[in-house]
Order: structure tokens, then C-alpha cells, then sequence
């Protein structure tokens, strides 16, 4: 096969399967044991999260300071300030935008334990249908939940989730774009340390990444009460938009718990390893939730 036809084969996306609705079987059957992703729609149209606005956070405000990602998620480097002040920007921003201004690039609250420190809106995610997700983890399955806000032209450069966990994935408010890449193709995105990619396969440079002309794609766009489910070691590169709200729910099989602690050969963290194992060891010996999540907490963290 010849470079430019696999040039054409970079730049012709495949397509992601999208669904109304679905059962636990069908999910596991068709994507969770087959490794595909699904964007899942129907399942969150009764949430009062789908018509949240600044006017809603500011009337809520009760100065607690949240950390702000700075212009390179991947650096993770952060300012400090509260909520509605932080939204306050984020309109600001969107209005140059609209005026056709270039306004300064606005930080990303990105990876944040969100019902952690605001509790009082969890209800606004209710009723919430805990039957995707394995048992072990549905008693509490709020404290697993990573939340993010951010500008038109946010951008999550392309990555996998590092413990390898499946990852259900909520959008609330705004549209994202997804650029997946299946996790065995890792080898051509050119990695820097563990799971953070070099090549850009939204603007892909042959030149440098010479291995990833063989790259294959899907994207996706998803909007307010979609579902992405993104199975473990896809990469996925994340773009914003519009502004957004956003969240996600790593979670873990047995199988993909074992894998999880495996990678330690392929160069996974120790970290990585100590908090697979803890999931692997509540998973497969049916130890509650509730005992190993005050060890498994600062995985929240970790990942921020």
C-alpha cells in the first residue's frame, strides 16, 4: 500500500457506533468485551445538569477555591479560584469570541473531584442509571466522577486513561469533539513517558511521526446527554467545541483490573500498579467498595 493511500485512510475517519438507549447486556456484549466505543444517547434526558448556566453556579457560590489548569493540561500546572469567578471568565471569554476578538487563552478546570467538594449538586445528575457500571462500584458511584469545564478551543492533547480503566464519559453542556485511536496502535503516536502522545492527529505531521501515517481513526462529536464509552488504553484527544461541561467515571473490570496491574512490563507508574491492585484485589475477591476506597482516594488526585 502506497504513502497517500495511507494518507486517505488517516484523513477518512471510521465511525463510532451510536445507540438510543441501552441494556447492560447489550453494552457489555457488543462494546465492553469487544473493546469498541459507543456513544450512548436517551439515558440522561431527565437531568436538571442538561440546563445548568452561570446565573445557576453564582446563585450557589460558597467561595470554596478549585484549581484552574494552566494552557498545557499535560504539564498540569494550576491556579486557584473560585467557582463562579472562574465561569465569569469563561463568559467573558465566549463573548470576545463571538465578537471576533483573539482574548487570552482561559485555563481548564480539567480532572476535578467535582461532587467531592460540591455535593449539593449531585442531585442535579439524578436519576442516575448505575447499570452500566459493575456492581462494585454503584453503592457510591459518585466518588469516581471527574469533572470538566472549559473554553471553545479547549484541547485535551491526545492520551489514554493511565490506569487503563474503562471510561464512561458525560457531556453536560456544549459539544466536544473525540479523536480515538485504538490503544495497539499506541506504538505509532510516538509516546512521551507513559501516556501522553507526541503526534497531533488532528494536524499530523508526517515529517516528524513518520510511523503514524499508519494511524487509524474515529471521530466523534458528542453534545449535551450524550454518552461516550471509551474502552481501556484507547488514546483520545479531546477538543472543545463551544464552552462545556463535562464529566467521567474511570472504572475497571476483573479483566481489565489484571491488565491494569500487568502493564508494570510495559512501563506503567508504581503508582499505577499500587491502584489497580487495590481495584483488582475489591473486584476479584468481593472486598466492598466502601474498604478500599479510602486507599484508592487519591487516585482523584493523582490523575489531576
Amino acid at each position: 500500500m502506497n504513502q497517500l493511500k495511507f494518507i486517505d485512510q488517516l484523513k477518512s475517519s471510521e465511525q463510532v457506533t451510536v445507540v438510543d438507549n441501552i441494556t447492560r447486556n447489550e453494552f457489555y456484549e457488543n462494546f465492553v468485551n469487544k473493546g469498541k466505543p459507543v456513544v450512548i444517547k436517551g439515558m440522561t434526558s431527565n437531568w436538571k445538569a442538561l440546563e445548568w448556566n452561570i446565573e445557576y453556579f453564582k446563585s450557589r457560590e460558597r467561595g470554596v477555591k478549585i484549581p484552574i489548569k494552566k494552557a498545557k493540561v499535560e504539564d498540569g500546572t494550576q491556579d486557584r479560584m473560585i467557582l463562579s469567578d472562574y465561569l465569569e471568565l469563561l463568559m467573558r471569554y465566549e463573548e470576545d469570541l463571538k465578537k471576533g476578538l483573539t482574548p487570552d487563552k482561559l485555563g481548564y478546570l480539567h480532572d476535578l473531584p467535582f461532587f467531592f467538594i460540591f455535593p449539593e449538586y449531585q442531585k442535579d445528575i439524578e436519576p442516575f442509571d448505575v447499570s452500566l457500571l459493575p456492581k462494585w462500584y454503584r453503592a457510591k458511584w459518585q466518588d469516581y466522577i471527574q469533572f470538566f469545564i472549559g473554553a471553545t478551543g479547549s484541547l485535551t492533547p491526545l492520551h489514554f486513561d493511565t490506569l487503563l480503566t474503562n471510561n464512561l464519559f458525560f457531556q453536560i453542556v456544549g459539544k466536544k469533539k473525540f479523536i480515538l485511536i485504538d490503544g495497539n496502535q499506541k506504538e505509532l503516536c510516538y509516546l512521551k513517558g507513559w501516556r501522553w502522545a507526541r503526534f497531533d492527529p488532528n494536524n499530523p505531521d508526517y515529517k516528524i511521526f513518520p510511523k503514524a501515517i499508519e494511524v487509524r481513526k474515529k471521530e466523534v462529536i458528542i453534545g449535551p446527554g450524550d454518552i461516550l464509552y471509551m474502552p481501556p488504553g484507547m488514546l483520545h484527544q479531546v477538543h472543545g467545541l463551544s464552552e462545556s461541561i463535562s464529566f467521567n467515571i474511570d472504572w475497571h473490570t476483573p479483566k481489565s483490573a489484571r491488565q491494569g496491574v500487568a502493564a508494570i512490563v510495559k512501563g506503567a507508574p508504581l503508582k499505577n500498579i499500587y491502584y489497580n491492585t487495590l481495584v483488582y484485589l475489591g473486584l476479584s475477591l468481593n472486598i466492598p467498595a466502601k474498604h478500599i476506597f479510602p486507599f484508592y482516594k487519591s487516585y482523584l488526585n493523582y490523575i489531576s
